[in-house]
C-alpha cells in the first residue's frame, strides 16, 4: 500500500474517487481502515476526529467516514487544482455512484475508500440517505452563489453538516425523533460557527456564507466596499442565530445513551461557543485573517465540555 502524504494532488484525489485504485490499492478490509485513519491525520481541525469519545469498535468506521467527506470536500473546495466545475461535479457523481453500489454490497475492486465504506455499510446497517445528501452540498458548492436569506443558509445546513449529525446518532444507535431534531440544531450552529471563523478563507475563495439580507446586499468576496456597521449587524445576526442553536440543541446530550457520545456531543457544543466568541472578540479582522482556538482555549473547552457531561446527569 502506497504511504500517504500530507496532502493529495489532484491525480490522486482522482484515484480515490476510481472504481479501483492503482496507486492506493489494498488487499485486506484492515488496510482500507488504516489508510482510511492515516487519512484523519491529515488535516487541521478544531478537535481531532476519531477522538477517545468515540468507542474503539466504532472509530475505524468514523474515520471511513470521514475520509470520504475529506475526498469530497477536497473535490469541491480544493481551488488550487485547477480543475473546472464540469469535472468536479463528474467525480461527485462518481462518488455518489460508487458509494450507492458499496451500500448494495456489490463492490469488488481495490480502492480503500469504498472497501472500507463498504465494510462499515455490512457492519453497521447506516442508511445510504445522509452520505448522498453530503455530496448534494458539495455539488452545491462547486455552482456556489451567495444565499440570500438565512432560509437558503439553513437549507445548505441541512445538507452540509445535518447528515453529519445523522450519522454519528445511527452509529451509537442512539437516533429517533427527538434526538435527530436536537441534533439538527446543533450541526446547523457548528456551520454556522464555522462560517464565521472561515470568513477570510472563504472570500479568497470566492465566496460569501453571509446572506444578502444581512449584508444590504454587498458579497465580501467581491470588490464591494462594506462598512464597519454593515459588517457588525451581519455578524451579529449570525452571532444570534448562531447561539440560539446552540441553546436549542444543548438538551440532546440528556438524552444519549453512552458516556462517550455525551463527551463527544459536549466537546462539539462547547467547541462552537468557543469558536463563536473567538470570532466575536476577533470580528475586526476577520475579513483578513482567519482566526484558531489556542491550545489553552481548547483545554478550557474541553473542561467545559466534561463539566456538562456531568450535570447532564444531575
Amino acid at each position: 500500500m502506497q504511504k500517504i502524504h500530507h496532502w493529495f494532488s489532484l491525480q490522486e484525489l482522482i484515484d480515490l474517487v476510481e472504481y479501483s485504485s492503482p496507486v492506493f490499492r489494498v488487499s485486506s478490509i484492515q488496510e482500507s481502515y488504516v489508510f482510511c485513519l492515516n487519512i484523519t491525520k491529515m488535516h487541521y481541525e478544531n478537535f481531532p476526529v476519531a477522538s477517545l469519545c468515540i468507542p474503539q469498535h466504532i472509530r475505524k468506521y468514523t474515520a471511513a467516514i470521514y475520509s470520504f467527506s475529506r475526498i469530497a470536500d477536497d473535490i469541491a473546495d480544493e481551488g488550487s487544482l485547477e480543475i473546472d466545475v464540469e469535472k468536479q461535479l463528474y467525480y461527485l457523481q462518481m462518488m455518489e455512484n460508487h458509494i450507492t453500489i458499496c451500500f448494495s454490497q456489490q463492490y469488488t475492486g481495490d480502492n480503500p475508500l469504498w472497501i472500507a465504506l463498504q465494510d462499515m455499510f455490512c457492519q453497521t446497517k447506516i442508511s445510504l440517505a445522509p452520505f448522498l445528501q453530503l455530496l448534494k452540498a458539495f455539488k452545491q458548492d462547486c455552482v456556489f452563489t451567495q444565499p440570500k436569506s438565512m432560509e437558503d443558509v439553513y437549507d445548505y445546513c441541512a445538507h452540509s453538516a445535518n447528515p453529519v449529525g445523522d450519522i454519528i446518532l445511527q452509529l451509537h444507535k442512539n437516533k429517533n425523533e427527538t434526538t435527530i431534531e436536537l441534533s439538527n440544531y446543533i450541526c446547523t450552529g457548528l456551520q454556522l460557527a464555522n462560517f464565521l471563523q472561515d470568513i477570510y478563507i472563504d472570500k479568497i475563495n470566492g465566496r460569501t456564507y453571509i446572506p444578502k439580507d444581512f449584508l444590504n446586499g454587498v458579497s465580501l468576496h467581491t470588490d464591494d466596499i462594506i462598512s464597519d456597521e454593515v459588517f457588525n449587524h451581519a455578524f451579529d445576526m449570525m452571532y444570534m442565530k448562531t447561539k440560539e442553536l446552540f441553546d436549542k440543541g444543548s438538551h440532546l446530550i440528556c438524552h444519549l445513551d453512552s458516556f462517550r457520545l455525551r463527551c463527544e456531543i459536549a466537546l462539539i457544543i462547547e467547541g462552537g461557543n468557543a469558536i463563536l466568541e473567538i470570532t466575536r472578540a476577533h470580528r475586526k479582522v476577520l475579513l483578513s485573517q482567519k482566526i484558531s482556538l489556542s491550545v489553552h482555549r481548547i483545554l478550557v473547552t474541553a473542561c467545559k465540555a466534561l463539566i456538562r457531561v456531568l450535570r447532564s446527569y444531575t
